[in-house]
């Protein structure tokens, strides 16, 4: 093989590499949340994101409360009244799911994070909870 051709597709392999590697950075940053988790507090979890208590990006407190609602296992096995009680109404319901509007939390912050609450089949006990990154259209 002529060395001008081996020069070429060593630039184009160098080059596929650095955009793989750029690309599973954004990546990354896209899905991970803003904030590390942060102790599950009842009360600030119903306020509203304005009146929260101080943090970089307000609106994403709910976001680090509910990654340690999810990390410490906290929600599955609660009924109904037990999850109103503890989280408040949700901001939607629908085919055994509810859904909590947790606001900007991935880390570039280019679409909204629910905290999705899934019940079994009589809607009588949580059996799973996870966040979602959804775009604002798609969760409002």
């Amino acid at each position: 093989m002529p060395l001008n051709k081996m020069k070429l597709r060593h630039r184009l392999l160098v080059a596929l590499f650095l955009l793989l590697l750029a690309g599973g950075w954004l990546l990354w940053n896209f899905k991970r949340p803003a904030t590390p988790s942060a102790p599950f507090d009842p009360l600030a979890w119903k306020q509203p994101a304005e009146t929260a208590a101080s943090s970089t990006d307000a609106a994403c407190l709910r976001g680090a409360m509910a990654l340690d609602l999810i990390q410490k296992d906290l929600l599955p096995g609660k009924s109904a009244p037990q999850l109103l009680e503890l989280l408040g109404v949700p901001d939607e319901k629908g085919g055994g799911d509810w859904t909590y509007h947790l606001g900007e939390c991935p880390g570039l912050g280019w679409n909204d994070s629910d905290l999705r609450v899934q019940f079994d089949a009589g809607t009588t006990l949580v059996k799973s909870a996870t966040i979602e990154h959804v775009t604002v259209k798609e969760s409002r």
